[in-house]
């Protein structure tokens, strides 16, 4: 029994740091993708990121992903009401965010 959880913690790590490794580069390009609209992006270890473009209100950007069914955070404080927290997801949601956030401001 203890060779079998000792085992089942091998795994789980391995699963773990997988998944660790699949935010990190979804991350990076997520965070490339924006800057290249323009975004400017704070440095984020988590699993997500804090994001703002000049010229677009926060409140705006997430009103209208919200119209195309993608869900971000936006608050209304005044420190951060420029801001979106994005939080990462797989490669494939975050190529549709991209691409949603590109046809939304334009670019």
């Amino acid at each position: 029994m203890t060779l079998t959880a000792g085992e089942a913690a091998v795994d789980s790590n391995a699963y773990f740091m997988g998944n660790c490794k699949k935010i990190i580069q979804t991350r990076a390009y997520t965070t490339k993708g924006l800057q290249t609209m323009g975004f400017q992006v704070l440095d984020s270890k988590a699993n997500f990121i804090f994001a703002k473009k000049e010229g677009i209100c926060g409140a705006y950007l997430y009103q209208k992903l919200k119209q195309e069914g993608i869900l971000i955070r936006h608050f209304d404080k005044d420190r951060i009401a420029a801001y979106n927290r994005i939080t990462i997801g797989t490669m494939e949601q975050m190529e549709h965010f991209l691409f949603t956030v590109k046809k939304i401001i334009g670019r």
